[in-house]
């Protein structure tokens, strides 16, 4: 298992992987990579990673059954992206400093060789995907962001991202076809190599194409909007309230409410709540036996023909046909 952490517990014993996926594994796998898994008291990891010619994707997942960091070397010079799509977690890069990613959120920064650790909190689960991209694929997109050169040739590492970015629609679209990729051998690693470049163009456009027409906000609206986020995924499974009703819920106008609502999350309310509701109906259908009716109405469909016109609408295929896939 090359270029992958030293996964060392506090008391420093390291964590032993064996090359498969865990018997009776559900979740989500990436097409074609090295698989592996780690199971002792100390974990329960699924690590899977797939090599591009100037590229690497990497997804874990599982829970620490103890609190956990792990400490390695980052070996090539290039540009890191990391996806959090569950939990959070810290890590520090002697070259660039300390972050913390929580779920949702997403970072970018290009480095040399470094020393690097990340922490992980003990017993909650968590899934997060590490894409790595080469100086030479960073060139092809230097004609369309110059700020990549200097970046490239600077003596030090920097963060692409200033601060951890939430994750846009646009770029969970593109992480949901890498990991549902429908092609055979053959034509695959073409997909894959197209999917990675989409993924890192959406990335820096929102890096360094910022609207200057953004509003400026408090602190405290900062936290009121995050918090009208955390009550609609309260009712992932239910009828959320309407704009007017979160807007007092929060204590925020509904003007900053929508407008916040955007700027953070790069979708309108609904369109997000939306979009989060098909990815619940999704981990239903592929993770669960409940009946199409039944995740139709927790979607908010009264009628399961319309739920199955926008489900293949938005996936390109109807839940009964991905379930028995």
């Amino acid at each position: 298992m090359s270029n992958l952490f030293n996964l060392t517990s506090e008391s420093g014993n390291p964590l032993e992987f064996v090359k498969s996926l865990p018997r009776n594994y559900n979740g989500p796998v990436i097409v074609g990579a090295a698989y592996y898994t780690s199971k002792s008291n100390l974990s329960e990891l699924v690590l899977q990673e797939l090599r591009g010619e100037e590229y690497s994707i990497r997804l874990i997942l599982g829970k620490f059954l103890k609190r956990l960091y792990a400490k390695g070397w980052i070996n090539t010079e290039g540009l890191y992206s990391s996806l959090m799509f569950k939990n959070d977690a810290r890590k520090k890069i002697i070259s660039l400093g300390e972050t913390h990613l929580r779920e949702g959120q997403y970072n970018c920064y290009y480095t040399k060789p470094s020393e690097c650790s990340s922490f992980f909190k003990e017993g909650k689960e968590f899934r997060m995907m590490d894409i790595f991209y080469s100086p030479i694929l960073l060139g092809e997109l230097i004609p369309f962001f110059p700020a990549l050169k200097s970046i490239i040739n600077a003596d030090r590492g920097t963060f692409i991202t200033e601060k951890p970015f939430w994750l846009p629609v646009t770029i969970k679209e593109l992480i949901n076809q890498i990991l549902s990729c429908p092609y055979d051998e053959k034509t695959r690693q073409f997909y894959f190599d197209l999917k990675v470049r989409e993924v890192l163009y959406h990335m820096l456009e929102n890096a360094y194409r910022k609207d200057i027409s953004k509003l400026s906000f408090t602190p405290w609206e900062i936290n009121r909007i995050h918090e009208a986020k955390n009550i609609l995924l309260n009712h992932i499974s239910s009828k959320p309230p309407s704009v007017r009703k979160l807007s007092r819920l929060v204590a925020l106008n509904e003007y900053k409410l929508k407008k916040g609502f955007r700027q953070y999350f790069n979708s309108s309310i609904g369109k997000w709540m939306q979009e989060q509701k098909f990815q619940y109906s999704r981990e239903l259908i592929l993770n669960t036996n409940k009946p199409i009716k039944e995740i139709c109405t927790m979607a908010g469909y009264p009628l399961t023909t319309n739920f199955i016109t926008a489900f293949r609408r938005r996936f390109g295929v109807t839940p009964g046909d991905l379930r028995r896939k």
